[in-house]
């Protein structure tokens, strides 16, 4: 399997059209010549923690945990759960996507999340991105996505007032998001 855009970013352009993927950053968690698919690393679900994921699946959460949001990981697959996490352990379905991080679709994981017991970076989503065959492809061509290297710290990153995920790829790869344009030509 060609998986050469495995653990890559996609970073929107302004000039993407559909508003489902405005300013996202999507890790590409699968890749091959049939399909692709990456979940959205910055659109947490609004007002749902993943307390409310743990309640909806009859897993017991420690009520004492802080657990972060639920992030919305892509239009398809809504009732799917994945969960992007470093790789101090691994699950029945863990699966590589870069050095020192894994997806996990096991409901062992969300075990452990309940208990406190979760990996050290745990991200946890529901639904996911999947392209057909070539389709992300022309997307690229027509100028729709930034590909770029992850690293853990993007994956992982909080957004804040001051500075989004989209915001903070853009500057790290060294564009500066107020710059960018929302049309494009072809020479």
């Amino acid at each position: 399997m060609d998986q050469v855009l495995l653990g890559k970013l996609l970073i929107a352009t302004p000039g993407l059209e559909d508003t489902r993927f405005y300013k996202t950053v999507i890790l590409i968690c699968e890749h091959s010549d049939q399909a692709t698919m990456g979940l959205i690393l910055n659109k947490p679900l609004f007002n749902f923690k993943t307390n409310k994921l743990l309640k909806q699946m009859k897993i017991e959460a420690n009520s004492s945990l802080n657990i972060d949001n639920t992030f919305y990981g892509g239009p398809v697959h809504l009732n799917q759960g994945f969960i992007i996490h470093s790789d101090e352990k691994k699950y029945s379905s863990s699966e590589c996507i870069l050095e020192k991080t894994i997806i996990t679709t096991s409901e062992d994981i969300l075990i452990d999340i309940s208990n406190g017991k979760a990996p050290i970076n745990t991200k946890v989503f529901l639904g996911c991105a999947v392209w057909d065959k070539n389709q992300l492809n022309n997307e690229i061509i027509q100028n729709s996505w930034i590909i770029t290297d992850s690293k853990k710290d993007l994956i992982f990153y909080n957004n804040n007032k001051k500075l989004s995920l989209w915001d903070k790829s853009l500057i790290d790869i060294g564009v500066d998001p107020l710059k960018l344009i929302t049309y494009s030509g072809n020479a």
